[in-house]
């Protein structure tokens, strides 16, 4: 059985596609996200909050749809005024904070409406990071299948038996 040359090349750019769109949009997430976490590394304030609530929110895909919670927060900002505000950061299987307990808060000195638990700072720079790094392994996968995609054609011409 001989493979043809068009045959490696399709192979090779389907492959290569396959690896590079999907890695580019989980890399734009992941920038998205790393910067968030990082945004809220400068320029904030830190306060001692207590979780006073826990709201419910549906999370996941549609096939696997499950109920997350998210902790509520109050806290006073360096001036004295209290806020509250829903973490951004929702966890299947119940809030990782109990209703009572204190948590490290993170708010833009600017805006203190802009606020988060310092742990989901924590989680999105370490997830950001994490998940950057392996689509940028996936983006650059991609791209070499699409360039040896060329290399292939003539590869599988030269190893086809006359």
């Amino acid at each position: 059985m001989t493979i043809s040359s068009a045959t490696v090349r399709r192979f090779f750019g389907l492959l290569g596609w396959i690896l590079l769109v999907p890695s580019a949009l989980t890399a734009m997430g992941a920038a998205w996200m790393l910067a968030s976490g990082l945004g809220m590394l400068g320029g904030t304030h830190t306060a001692t909050g207590r979780v006073v609530a826990h709201h419910q929110v549906m999370t996941g895909p549609a096939h696997r749809r499950g109920l997350s919670r998210q902790s509520i927060v109050e806290f006073a900002t360096s001036d004295g005024r209290t806020q509250r505000f829903t973490d951004s950061v929702a966890r299947q299987g119940g809030a990782v904070h109990d209703i009572g307990e204190s948590v490290t808060v993170r708010y833009d000195a600017q805006d203190p409406s802009r606020a988060e638990i310092g742990s989901s700072t924590a989680v999105k720079v370490l997830g950001g990071g994490v998940m950057l790094l392996f689509s940028g392994v996936g983006v650059l996968a991609g791209w070499l299948l699409l360039r040896l995609r060329r290399r292939a054609g003539s590869i599988a011409a030269q190893a086809t038996p006359d």
